[in-house]
């Protein structure tokens, strides 16, 4: 892989034992792979930040305090400990706009990179959303490989990077009507694409449809990139598979809902808050998970969630298996359901139609 005169010195620790070790990650990934230079990034997203173990990134992201030259943001922690505010206090202190709040959907939180746009992302969830509706480009890294570009603000240019590997592969002809389930359509595919580039014929979802869809589509971490169209023939020529949705027989009857994951956007939080405000209750509690930033946005609003369940920040369901061991739990978004079974909890996805009949009692769909 080529080097400038600059990435050189780096490497040799001109700049100091912190970008040193950066260069050290990104070329060995760069020869890994193929790569034939570095590129700058525009932004970075860190994945599952809070479940490391004391490493050498954490080391060394905690040295360059104040030097980033770009926006660092980080997945949501999934639990407490001691660790948790001083990583913060890390990411926090990286940059001006390093992490105003940690979140699954950074583009809610400023960091929102432009199409075309080269950055490095991780996180299943984030990455998928990043290339497939922001149009940024990222492929889907890794803790060690996300804190390096924090570092150095550069990545190996490969994978989907490259215009080449980011034309579609499969048209998908996607029901429509009361079949066009997007999420459960997602998981479905999830389990049957891997190195594909899916073009979904026939879909216009909005912003926030978009994000369960792409947590969906790529919850094995097989689907980093989907295309769309309105139109609902496929290009003549393509490959083409048909799909239906996948749905989760609700066998007992749930006693929690959970929302946001990915996190709620302002929103979300508004049309949830206008869907419940004036409505009886149910027996059944609801948990809402979102980011610092779009909760203070949402005073009034968020207040009437409060009075439905709990409002989660900067938090991650996943990280409350032990909580939600032993109940019944329904929830918007079906790779969270599966995530949680493989953890052992019982849940299962319900569709905002349903979610919404389960906390009122009335089946009204609010739409």
């Amino acid at each position: 892989m080529h080097l400038d005169r600059g990435q050189e010195r780096a490497l040799n620790g001109e700049g100091g034992p912190a970008r040193e070790w950066a260069m050290g990650i990104l070329v060995e990934l760069g020869d890994r792979s193929g790569a034939s230079r570095l590129v700058p990034v525009g932004s970075v997203h860190i994945p599952d930040w809070c479940g490391q173990r004391p490493s050498e990134a954490w080391t060394w992201l905690k040295a360059m305090a104040g030097s980033a030259s770009l926006p660092v943001t980080a997945n949501p922690e999934r639990g407490g400990g001691a660790a948790v505010p001083e990583r913060k206090a890390v990411l926090e202190a990286l940059h001006p706009r390093a992490a105003y709040s940690f979140s699954c959907a950074p583009y809610l939180s400023g960091n929102h990179p432009g199409r075309g746009e080269i950055v490095a992302w991780g996180g299943r969830a984030a990455s998928s959303f990043a290339n497939s509706v922001l149009g940024a480009r990222t492929e889907m890294e890794t803790f060690e490989v996300a804190a390096a570009a924090a570092i150095a603000g550069l990545v190996p240019e490969r994978g989907l990077h490259l215009e080449d590997n980011r034309r579609p592969t499969v048209a998908v002809v996607v029901p429509r009507g009361k079949d066009a389930d997007l999420p459960s359509i997602g998981r479905s595919l999830s389990g049957r694409l891997r190195g594909e580039v899916p073009l979904l014929c026939g879909v216009a979802p909005t912003f926030d449809d978009a994000k369960k869809l792409a947590f969906a589509l790529n919850s094995r971490g097989n689907v980093p990139l989907f295309r769309m169209q309105r139109e609902p023939a496929p290009p003549e020529g393509m490959r083409r598979i048909e799909v239906g949705p996948t749905a989760d027989d609700l066998v007992a009857a749930p006693d929690l809902v959970v929302l946001g994951c990915p996190h709620l956007s302002e929103q979300d939080i508004n049309r949830w808050s206008k869907r419940l405000a004036g409505r009886s209750a149910s027996k059944v509690e609801a948990w809402f998970f979102t980011s610092r930033l779009c909760r203070d946005k949402c005073p009034v609003f968020g207040a009437v969630l409060r009075s439905r369940g709990r409002v989660f920040v900067d938090r991650c369901p996943l990280g409350m298996i032990s909580e939600l061991r032993g109940r019944t739990v329904a929830c918007d978004s079906p790779a969270l359901a599966d995530c949680l079974r493989e953890s052992g909890a019982l849940a299962l996805y319900a569709s905002e139609r349903e979610i919404l009949s389960i906390l009122t009692g009335d089946g009204a769909s609010g739409h």
